[in-house]
């Protein structure tokens, strides 16, 4: 796999795999440590449904790059992406980054 797939990498950032069938994209998905988002471009509905059933990731974009929240949202990605007992979005964030007066 390229190096950008072995990283947890911020954007914006455009990484594009190809798979040789739906199977194997859900495995290429599940396989990487980091569950943040992605994403699946397809004319199937069947096939749609089914990655999306199968993928482990917080955030998922069928025919459209994965929806990114804003920081009053909760962050929504999974397995290692998350470090630590906070994490930047929704209150932890805007209480990180912010200076209350």
């Amino acid at each position: 796999h390229m190096e950008i797939y072995k990283e947890e990498v911020f954007g914006p950032v455009l990484a594009c795999m190809e798979a040789k069938d739906l199977d194997e994209a859900i495995q290429i998905t599940n396989a990487n440590p980091y569950g943040n988002g992605c994403a699946l471009f397809t004319k199937s509905g069947a096939a749609a449904r089914k990655y999306q059933s199968e993928i482990d990731v917080g955030q998922v974009g069928i025919n459209v790059p994965i929806p990114v929240p804003l920081p009053f949202f909760s962050f929504t990605g999974s397995r290692a992406s998350i470090r630590g007992d906070l994490n930047f979005y929704g209150k932890a964030g805007v209480h990180f980054y912010t200076q209350i007066k």
